[in-house]
C-alpha cells in the first residue's frame, strides 16, 4: 500500500512523520489590518523561531498555519521559520473576512476562486505549496445561534470555491466558525457542493460556552455525526471562555468516543502571547491545558488521538 503523504512548506512528508500537531495557529501574519491592534502583527522570523524552541521542548512537532490571504500570508516566510526551527509547518490557503478580500475575489466566479486555491495547492508560491484550504471564514455574530446563522452571498461563493477545489485535490478544509456558531451553516454549503465532510474541520468550536454543557454538545455532536472534525483551537483565550469549561466539554466528547475527530490548538496571533514577551507561548497546550484534560479523566492514548491521529487523518492524502 502506498504511503499517505502530507504537504508541508518544505515538501511532502509521510504521514507517519507528522507527530503532535497544533491544528490552528499563526506564525507570520498581519491581522492588525483587520483588528486594528499592532499586537496582531507577527513579522519577525527570528522572533518566531525563538518561540518554536519552547514548542519543540514541550513535545510539539508540527503546526498547521492558517493565515489567509489579505492578512499577511507569506508562504516563503513560513518555509524560513520551518527550516530554521526544525518544526514542521503545513500552510493553508484561503481568504479571511470580506473586508480583507482582494478586489478580484469580489467579482470572481466560484470556479475562478477554486482555480486560485488549486494553483496554490498543486503549484505553490515561491516554491512552497499549501497543504490545505483554510482558515476559510464566515462572519462573526455576537450571539451564538447555530440554527439561525446564514452565510452572506460572497462568503458562500468562497465556500463553494473551497468545495470545488477540495473535489479536485482531495485536501482538507479548515474553517473559521467563531462567534455566532457558523459550523452547521458552513457544512450545509460545503455538503451541497459535494465536499467530503470527513476532510473538513470546523474551527473555533470553543469560542462560546454555555452554563449548561448540553447546549454546547448540541452544537458539537451534529458536526461530528456528519463526519466532520470539531476543533477546539482557542485554548488559552480565557476572555472568551474558561479553559476549565473547554476541558470539560472535550472530555465529554472523548467519553462519547469522538477523540479521533477532535483537534486542538491555541490560535496564537499576538506578540503579547509570545514567551519572550511574558505570554503563554505556543507550548501552552502542554504546560497548562493537557494537565486539565488528564484531571477530567482523558487518557494519554486519547490525547494522542487528538494531537497526532486526528490531524494526520485530516491532512494525509494517498
Amino acid at each position: 500500500m502506498a504511503e499517505r503523504m502530507i504537504t508541508t512548506v518544505t515538501g511532502d512528508i509521510p504521514d507517519s512523520e507528522l507527530g503532535a500537531t497544533l491544528a490552528h495557529e499563526h506564525l507570520y501574519c498581519d491581522i492588525s489590518v483587520h483588528s486594528g491592534r499592532a499586537d496582531n502583527r507577527l513579522d519577525d522570523v527570528a522572533e518566531v523561531v525563538g518561540e518554536m524552541e519552547w514548542f519543540s521542548r514541550a513535545g510539539g512537532r508540527t503546526i498547521i498555519e492558517v493565515t489567509p490571504e489579505g492578512i499577511g500570508r507569506d508562504a516563503a516566510k513560513l518555509r524560513d521559520i520551518s527550516v530554521a526551527s526544525g518544526v514542521r509547518v503545513v500552510s493553508g490557503i484561503a481568504f479571511y473576512d470580506q473586508s480583507t478580500y482582494p478586489d478580484w475575489v469580489r467579482s470572481a466566479s466560484a470556479e475562478t476562486i477554486a482555480d486560485y486555491f488549486v494553483r496554490h495547492l498543486e503549484e505553490g508560491e515561491n516554491g512552497v505549496r499549501a497543504g490545505l484550504i483554510g482558515e476559510i471564514m464566515s462572519h462573526n455574530e455576537p450571539v451564538p445561534n447555530a440554527a439561525g446563522y446564514r452565510l452572506e452571498p460572497l462568503e458562500r461563493r468562497v465556500f463553494v470555491a473551497a468545495a470545488l477545489a477540495q473535489r479536485r485535490t482531495g485536501v482538507a478544509i479548515s474553517t473559521h466558525a467563531s462567534l455566532g456558531r457558523a459550523g452547521h451553516a458552513q457544512l450545509d454549503v460545503l455538503e451541497q457542493e459535494g465536499a467530503d465532510l470527513s476532510r473538513v474541520v470546523i474551527g473555533h468550536c470553543d469560542a462560546h460556552v454555555h452554563d449548561d454543557i448540553e447546549l454546547d454538545l448540541a452544537y458539537y455532536l451534529p458536526i461530528l455525526q456528519r463526519g466532520a472534525f470539531c476543533q477546539f483551537d482557542m485554548i488559552g483565550w480565557e476572555m472568551l471562555a474558561p479553559d476549565e469549561a473547554r476541558a470539560e466539554r472535550i472530555a465529554a466528547l472523548v467519553r462519547l468516543g469522538h477523540a479521533r475527530k477532535i483537534t486542538l490548538s491555541t490560535d496564537t496571533c499576538r506578540r503579547s502571547q509570545f514567551r519572550r514577551n511574558g505570554g503563554r507561548g505556543y507550548d501552552y497546550l502542554w504546560t497548562s491545558f493537557l494537565p486539565r484534560l488528564r484531571r477530567w479523566g482523558v487518557s494519554e492514548e486519547q490525547i494522542r488521538l487528538m494531537l497526532v491521529d486526528a490531524p494526520r487523518a485530516l491532512l494525509a492524502r494517498a
